[in-house]
């Protein structure tokens, strides 16, 4: 009896001892297998199924401790199929103990199909590190629909036949025509009658002859100038207005329909006529990167939309045509000096040919009233 109850005891030692071991041990890995989360992101977005062209708010959230250092992905993030429409950081904001980072994206395709908005990377870094750590978001699956309606529930009963209305026009319509063809007659009568008596002319004048084209295209590039564009964040709408003030200057300059043709086609008949090199190099590359921004979706450095525009004007002011009553010192000053020359000939001899029409429009005047 007193050996099984030695043996009882040293077992029971035995399993308080092990308990003890293994509950100072559970203690020991919970700080490695459970330590506090310091910082966690997540992704949404404010419907997942979409038609096409509509708009989508993608955001991504960071939950940090306030010691931890934060960079947000911003417009160079890959979306996948998503166009950036706008992008807005919002302002940190505390909550508790933590401190929430957000950003917003404002995207859009014109493309249908199931999309998946891939993992955008988040940057951090803890006081202690001296590089940066990334954390991924989850991806999203959107579906973008066609506005096309539906084809299902297209066959339908057929129709009960339908009464036609009276039609009057068979009864009416040969004296509405006729009432409102004395109406015309006695209204254009009163006009040429008032315009008598007030001793003006029966036939208005010619109109004064168009607008210099340089100065047109000057007077636009100075709007985008003022405008707000790049404030608010706008840079394709931006170069594309670029890109069509200098289109339509060609048009009206060398008589070329650049707004119908591509970039290449425009620089295809630039380069027959002649223009400096240093020009041509500046319209190729102000053409090229509008393209980019429009079609390739890139968003440039802010000192490239600066440039873009000051490579606009410096276009303009190079090739535009001098007027013709300058002196002969300031014509052969232009760098294109050789293509002014053929132009204004044109503009000349134009005038020459108005005047004389004009000249004998006069005599014939004079010879009616001489008669009457």
């Amino acid at each position: 009896m007193i050996v099984s109850t030695n043996r009882k005891r040293n077992m029971e030692y035995r399993i308080n001892k092990c308990m003890i071991f293994f509950l100072f041990f559970l203690l020991f890995i919970s700080g490695y297998a459970f330590p506090q989360e310091k910082i966690a992101i997540s992704s949404s977005v404010d419907k997942s199924r979409i038609k096409i062209g509509d708009i989508i708010n993608y955001r991504v959230k960071v939950v940090h401790d306030k010691d931890i250092e934060v960079k947000m992905p911003g417009t160079g993030a890959n979306l996948g199929g998503f166009e950036i429409r706008d992008y807005e950081e919002l302002k940190p904001r505390k909550e508790d103990d933590t401190i929430i980072s957000e950003a917003e994206y404002t995207i859009s395709t014109f493309t249908t199909g199931d999309f998946i908005i891939p993992p955008v990377m988040v940057q951090y870094k803890e006081p202690e590190d001296t590089t940066y750590k990334e954390l991924a978001t989850r991806k999203i699956e959107i579906t973008v629909e066609s506005m096309k309606p539906s084809e299902e529930g297209d066959i339908r009963d057929i129709k009960a036949p339908v009464e036609l209305p009276y039609i009057w026009w068979e009864t009416w319509g040969k004296w509405a025509v006729l009432g409102l063809g004395i109406l015309l007659v006695a209204v254009s009568a009163f006009l040429v009658y008032q315009r008598k008596k007030q001793g003006k002319s029966i036939i208005p004048r010619k109109a004064p002859p168009p607008r210099p084209p340089h100065e047109i295209a000057l007077e636009a590039l100075d709007r985008v100038k003022k405008s707000d564009l790049l404030k608010n964040r706008k840079v394709k709408q931006y170069y594309t207005e670029i890109s069509e003030i200098i289109r339509a200057y060609f048009e009206g300059r060398y008589y070329i329909p650049a707004l119908e043709r591509t970039s290449a086609e425009i620089l295809e008949e630039l380069s027959k006529i002649r223009i400096k090199e240093e020009v041509y190099e500046g319209i190729k590359n102000l053409l090229y990167t509008s393209d980019m921004v429009k079609f390739a979706k890139v968003i440039p450095k802010s000192e490239t939309n600066q440039q873009i525009l000051e490579t606009a004007y410096s276009i303009v002011e190079r090739t535009k045509v001098l007027p013709i009553n300058e002196t002969q010192n300031e014509t052969s000053q232009s760098p294109d000096f050789e293509t002014n020359s053929l132009v204004r000939e044109k503009v000349a001899e134009k005038q020459r040919k108005e005047e004389t029409e004009e000249i004998q429009e006069d005599i014939k005047k004079v010879k009616t009233e001489g008669g009457e």
